[in-house]
């Protein structure tokens, strides 16, 4: 089973999961309990309807990936296209790996940080994707007195990052896309941290999977904005 988490492997893991429950319901297939990929244990799982994903297929779309990326830094060298070829195959790497831990997304903000000072886009896609990435991380403090300190922790971090940006980019603003993708994140918070543990606290994997289904989406976007200003 791909295991990758807030990228494409956790919409390939959700589809099989929502595609086995609908098959189930219609007894097109026999019900065979709750999903491998819903247990909350760290183990290798087969999918139960789409095919299983290899280290080799993940590995190999990923070289196939980075070979435009590649091609356009040889043809266009220089520390510019350096750094924009590095966030660009570090982002490729994230988001068709096989086994990609949430905090693998410090590995595509690293460089990505370096454009902040390029131009307006890259400071608004690498705010956007740094929110992102702080919220993804989320679920790795779990307890509830962490509850207060991982909000107050994004909150702070992102009202400093964004003074910082507006003072170097004074008409810098989100897009609308962004905007209602962010002010998502509250409603999903409420429903991942309050709702989903006491309502269907059974499910004790559901409150993560909604995180990485949510987050996947703002990574998909945000990748596809690097790959079009590469």
């Amino acid at each position: 089973a791909v295991v990758s988490t807030q990228s494409t492997g956790a919409l390939y893991n959700t589809l099989d999961i929502a595609s086995s429950k609908v098959l189930q319901a219609l007894h097109l297939i026999p019900k065979q309990g709750v999903h491998p990929l819903m247990s909350g244990l760290v183990q290798q799982s087969t999918f139960h309807i789409l095919p299983n994903i290899s280290p080799l297929h993940c590995a190999s779309l990923t070289l196939a990936a980075w070979t435009p990326i590649m091609l356009k830094l040889f043809k266009q060298p220089s520390p510019e296209q350096f750094l924009k070829s590095a966030t660009a195959a570090a982002f490729t790497s994230f988001f068709l790996g096989y086994h990609v831990h949430e905090k693998a997304i410090l590995v595509v903000l690293a460089p990505y940080s370096l454009l902040v000072f390029l131009n307006q886009q890259h400071a608004r896609n690498f705010f956007f994707l740094s929110v992102l990435g702080t919220y993804s991380l989320f679920p790795l403090l779990f307890q509830a007195q962490e509850l207060l300190i991982k909000v107050v922790i994004l909150l702070m971090t992102h009202s400093f990052m964004w003074a910082t940006l507006k003072r170097i980019y004074p008409d810098i603003v989100l897009g609308w896309l962004e905007k209602i993708y962010i002010c998502g994140l509250v409603g999903h918070f409420l429903i991942a941290e309050l709702v989903l543990p006491i309502f269907l606290a059974r499910f004790q994997f559901l409150p993560l999977l909604t995180y990485s289904v949510y987050c996947a989406v703002g990574v998909i976007y945000s990748y596809f904005v690097v790959m079009k200003t590469l």
